[in-house]
C-alpha cells in the first residue's frame, strides 16, 4: 500500500502536477470531454452535473488538507473508484458509437452518473471525518492549556520547582505540537500525514492523562494533602515528559523511512566517503614524500657541513701564521732588550 502511494504521489510530482488531488481531477476531466463530446444533450447534461459535483468534493477535501494536513491514504481509497467511473465513461463512448438506441444510451449513461455518485459520497464522508479528527485535536489543546492553567493556580502553594517543570513541560509540549503541524506542510503527504497521526494520537493521550488532574489537586489542596498535590504535578509533568520524547522520537522514524530522507542520508554519506578517500590519498602521498624529504634534508646538511669545513681550514692556516709571527716578534724584542 505504501508503495503504491509514493508511486502514485511521485508520479504526480514528475508531471508538474501541485499534488494528487490536482493530477486525478485533471485526468478526470479529460476523460469527461472525451465522452461528452459526442454524446446528446440528456448525457451531456447528466454527466456534467454529476462530474461538476465530484469536482467540487474534490475541490473541498483538497482544501481541507492544505488547512489540516494531508491525508494521501483517502486518496489510494478514491483511485480504484476514480477508475470506475472512467471504465464507465468508455464504455459509454462505446455504446455510443456502436448504437443508435437512445435506452441503451441512457442505461450506460445512468451506471456512469451511478459511479460519479458514489465517488462524491465517499469525498464527502472523508471531509466530514478529516475536519472532526482536526477540530477534535484542536479542543484536545485547547483543554491541555486550561488544565495547565488551572493547576497553576490552584498550586500556588506547593513546590516551587515541580510548578516550574510542570509549566515548562507543559509548554514545551504544546509548541512541539503546533511546530509540528506547521513543519509537515514542507514534508511529503504520506509523511506528512503519518507524522500527524502520530501527533494526534499523542494529543489523546496527554489530554486524557491529566484531564483529571485539577480536579485531584483541587481535593488535595482543601484536605491539606499537600504531599498529594506535589504527586499530581509530578505524575502531569512526567505525562508531558512522555509526550514530547515520543513525538520526537515518531518524528524520527518517519522521517528515517522517508525515501526523500533516505536519498539525502544516502548523498551525505556518498560525500563523505569521498572526502574519507580523499584524506587517506594525501595521507599516503604525505608518507612517500617523507623519506625523500629526509634525503633531501641530510644532503643539504651534508652541504652545509663540507662548506663549514672549507671555512674552517683557512682559518686555521691563519691562526698558524699568526702564531709564527708572534713568536718572531717575541724573539725580536727579546733581542733589543740585550
Amino acid at each position: 500500500m505504501e508503495k503504491d502511494l509514493w508511486q502514485m504521489i511521485d508520479e504526480a510530482d514528475a508531471q508538474n502536477y501541485g499534488n494528487l488531488a490536482t493530477h486525478l481531477k485533471q485526468d478526470m476531466e479529460k476523460s469527461v470531454q472525451a465522452t461528452v463530446d459526442k454524446s446528446p444533450e440528456p448525457v451531456r447534461r447528466d454527466i456534467g452535473k454529476a462530474s461538476d459535483t465530484l469536482y467540487e468534493k474534490m475541490d473541498q477535501f483538497s482544501q481541507a488538507e492544505q488547512e489540516y494536513a494531508p491525508s494521501p491514504e483517502t486518496w489510494l481509497e478514491y483511485e480504484p473508484k476514480h477508475e470506475v467511473i472512467k471504465e464507465n465513461l468508455q464504455n459509454l463512448q462505446i455504446v455510443q458509437e456502436k448504437t443508435s438506441s437512445e435506452q441503451d444510451i441512457m442505461t450506460a449513461s445512468d451506471k456512469t452518473v451511478d459511479s460519479f455518485q458514489q465517488a462524491s459520497i465517499f469525498l464527502q464522508t472523508e471531509y466530514e471525518k478529516l475536519v472532526e479528527r482536526e477540530r477534535q485535536v484542536q479542543r484536545e489543546m485547547e483543554q491541555i492549556k486550561h488544565i495547565i492553567e488551572r493547576m497553576q493556580e490552584q498550586t500556588k502553594g506547593s513546590s516551587p520547582e515541580n510548578l516550574r517543570d510542570l509549566m515548562a513541560k507543559g509548554k514545551t509540549f504544546i509548541s512541539d505540537t503546533e511546530n509540528l503541524r506547521e513543519s509537515i506542510h514542507w514534508q511529503k503527504p504520506v509523511i506528512a500525514a503519518a507524522l500527524w497521526k502520530e501527533a494526534r494520537e499523542q494529543v489523546k493521550q496527554v489530554y486524557t492523562g491529566i484531564q483529571e488532574m485539577p480536579d485531584k489537586i483541587k481535593t488535595a489542596v482543601r484536605d491539606k494533602a499537600y504531599s498529594m498535590m506535589d504527586q499530581a504535578i509530578q505524575k502531569t509533568s512526567s505525562i508531558f515528559d512522555k509526550g514530547i520524547q515520543y513525538l520526537q522520537s515518531k518524528k524520527e522514524e518517519v522521517l528515517n523511512l522517508s525515501p526523500l530522507e533516505k536519498r539525502r542520508q544516502a548523498v551525505e554519506k556518498e560525500q563523505q566517503e569521498k572526502l574519507q578517500t580523499a584524506e587517506q590519498q594525501q595521507s599516503a602521498v604525505q608518507r612517500i614524500n617523507e623519506p625523500e624529504k629526509g634525503r633531501t634534508v641530510a644532503s643539504v646538511q651534508d652541504k652545509v657541513s663540507d662548506n663549514e669545513s672549507n671555512i674552517k681550514k683557512p682559518r686555521k692556516v691563519l691562526l698558524r701564521i699568526e702564531s709564527k709571527g708572534n713568536v718572531r716578534s717575541q724573539e725580536h724584542e727579546r733581542e733589543r732588550s740585550l
